[in-house]
């Protein structure tokens, strides 16, 4: 069984991807060591399938591995069957095996959060949602800036981007070479990528990516060094798409009385990693903090933080008095909140932002 070809298979089966998305863009994102299958009975095919992805975070200054769930899918007439709950399993164990401290995902449908649910994953990433009419106006200083809709160098275009977004809390990050696949995506889907660049500094100062239908133009990442920067690139997409509401999926930092929708999930895989960061990032914490993980065992344990570093303890150790006793879904939840909920427990912690993922 050639593996790369039943994943085309199965993939052209169960996704809706045009020919030359297939063509340009899958062997972009295809990695054979990132693939986990199941093979059918005679093992001349497969039946369920997922791609476990390899990303940056940035999570208060400090750079975790991530891993991203992306294209699980199950054969017609096997679904239901628990492939992919074994499937979810083995890419859980899979990411804690190869370092990465968290896993996330997108579900496709909104009742599939339900279903991540059993797996210990949490609702952590949201967007902050902004609409605009087609009459509105994005006022700035024209004379400031050059924007530009094509032939953009995706080195460049990573770089700005680390810098547009340093100021986050905690964002997944995109390489030159991610850049290059949103660039191929973004053209197949119709979209575009706009840049407002500095006329002083010649610096790109602001980015937007967005896809445009009939009747709106959606959003989908917005980065800029000010807010008149930001104006910059949206009144771009608004003079290119004219008489359609302009939509913003924006990163849900600033204080404005806007709507917030849920975006995608993550789940700690790798508990002590992610609590020697919250030591090194606060080294006065003193905790210890019972974990409960069904699917890893390695996580059940007492993790003692003291003086910026972390021991463990059997998980049923009774002369350690427990400060905080949580499950998986409970603990990634509390790191992937706001500051103030830290501030309840004493960890240090960050609300996260995606966008640009292929989902």
């Amino acid at each position: 069984m050639e593996k790369i070809n039943e994943i085309r298979r199965l993939w052209r089966e169960r996704f809706n991807d045009s020919r030359n998305w297939m063509t340009n863009v899958f062997p972009r994102i295809y990695h054979d060591d990132e693939a986990l299958v199941i093979p059918d009975e005679k093992g001349s095919g497969i039946i369920s399938m997922l791609l476990l992805r390899r990303y940056e975070m940035l999570y208060r200054q400090r750079i975790i591995h991530t891993g991203y769930i992306y294209g699980a899918a199950t054969a017609r007439g096997q679904q239901g069957k628990g492939y992919m709950s074994q499937l979810i399993h083995d890419a859980l164990r899979e990411a804690a095996r190869r370092g990465d401290i968290i896993v996330t995902l997108q579900p496709a449908r909104r009742r599939l959060y339900g279903f991540y649910d059993r797996f210990g994953f949490s609702t952590t990433f949201y967007i902050r949602e902004e609409r605009y009419t087609s009459k509105h106006r994005f006022l700035h200083d024209e004379s400031q800036y050059i924007m530009e809709y094509s032939g953009h160098d995706p080195a460049e275009l990573a770089s700005a981007y680390s810098r547009l977004t340093s100021a986050r809390e905690s964002t997944m990050l995109h390489s030159e070479d991610d850049f290059k696949t949103i660039l191929i995506d973004s053209e197949l889907d119709e979209g575009c990528l706009v840049t407002a660049r500095s006329v002083d500094s010649g610096d790109i100062v602001a980015m937007a990516i967005a896809v445009a239908s009939p009747d709106s133009v959606a959003v989908r990442e917005i980065a800029a060094v000010d807010d008149d920067a930001e104006a910059a690139v949206l009144d771009a997409l608004s003079r290119r798409y004219p008489d359609r509401m302009t939509v913003v999926e924006a990163y849900p930092g600033k204080a404005s009385p806007v709507r917030i929708f849920s975006r995608g999930m993550a789940r700690i895989v790798n508990v002590k990693a992610f609590l020697e960061l919250a030591a090194a990032l606060a080294p006065g914490i003193s905790q210890n903090i019972r974990v409960k993980d069904p699917i890893i065992p390695e996580n059940n344990a007492i993790f003692i933080i003291d003086k910026g570093k972390v021991t463990t303890a059997r998980y049923d150790d009774e002369e350690i008095t427990v400060n905080l006793d949580v499950d998986i879904p409970v603990l990634t939840a509390i790191a992937f909140s706001t500051s103030r909920t830290g501030e309840i427990f004493s960890l240090p912690t960050a609300r996260p932002f995606m966008s640009m993922m292929l989902s």
